[in-house]
C-alpha cells in the first residue's frame, strides 16, 4: 500500500458473519426454497433481472411476522475476532462500513454488535410487525463497485485510501474499484486472486496487518 488505509469496507455474510447470505436463510426459515432455487436459476440464466429475482423472492414471505426474521437475525454468529477488529481500526482512526446485498434487518443488527459506523444495503419492508411482501432494493448481485461512492462520500474518503474485505464473487467487482482488497477465505480460487490479498484464516484480525502498517497479532 502506498496510501494510508483511512477506511474499511465489509461485506457481511461470510465476512463478518459465519452464515450464508441472509436471503437464503430466510427461504429456509419459511419454506421457500424451492421457489427460491427456480429465481435464483432465472437470474444468473439471464432471464430475469436482479429487481425482479428480490422482488419475487420477498413476494413470497408476504404476512410473515417480523420477530421470526429476527429470531435468525439474533442467532447469527459473528466470525471470531469481528468486534476485536473493528475496535483495532477505530482506535488506529480507520473509520469502518458496510457495503452489502443483503437486507438492513441482518447488516444493521451486524453493525451495531461490531460498532461498524455506516450501512448502504437493501431495505426489507415491514409494517404492523409484519413483512409487506416487499424490498426496496438498493445493491444489486455484483453491482457493489456502482455504489461504493456513496460511502465514500459519507466519510469524504478517496478510493485510494479504502479497503474492501469480502468473500464472494459478487465482491470482485468493487475490488477491482478501491485501493487495497482482502478476499477473507474466499469463496473459491478466482475470488482469491482477484483480490489485493487473500486470507485464508477463520480469526478476522488476520487482515489487521495488511491494513495497518507496522501491527502485529
Amino acid at each position: 500500500m502506498t496510501l494510508r488505509i483511512e477506511l474499511v469496507v465489509f461485506d457481511v455474510d461470510g465476512t463478518l458473519t459465519q452464515h450464508s447470505s441472509v436471503w437464503w436463510r430466510l427461504h429456509e426459515l419459511f419454506g421457500t426454497t424451492k421457489e427460491g432455487r427456480v429465481y435464483f436459476d432465472q437470474y444468473f440464466a439471464g432471464e430475469i433481472s436482479y429487481q425482479q429475482w428480490a422482488d419475487y423472492d420477498v413476494a413470497l414471505w408476504k404476512g410473515q411476522a417480523v420477530s421470526r426474521v429476527l429470531k435468525v437475525v439474533q442467532d447469527t454468529r459473528l466470525v471470531e475476532g469481528a468486534k476485536e477488529t473493528i475496535q483495532t481500526l477505530q482506535d488506529h482512526d480507520i473509520h469502518t462500513a458496510i457495503l452489502s446485498g443483503g437486507l438492513d434487518i441482518m447488516a444493521e443488527d451486524i453493525a451495531r454488535r461490531v460498532g461498524i459506523e455506516f450501512v448502504l444495503t437493501n431495505r426489507l419492508v415491514h409494517k404492523n410487525g409484519y413483512l409487506t411482501g416487499t424490498v426496496e432494493n438498493v445493491i444489486g448481485w455484483a453491482e457493489k463497485a456502482s455504489h461504493i461512492q456513496k460511502v465514500l462520500d459519507h466519510f469524504g474518503v478517496e478510493r485510494e485510501q479504502t479497503a474492501f474485505v469480502g468473500d464472494g464473487r459478487n465482491d470482485m467487482s468493487v475490488f477491482a474499484v478501491v485501493g487495497f482488497s482482502i478476499a477473507f477465505n474466499p469463496a473459491d480460487q478466482e475470488v482469491a486472486n482477484a483480490a489485493t490479498v487473500a486470507v485464508k484464516e477463520s480469526d478476522l484480525r488476520a487482515i489487521l496487518p495488511h491494513i495497518i502498517s507496522g501491527y502485529q497479532r
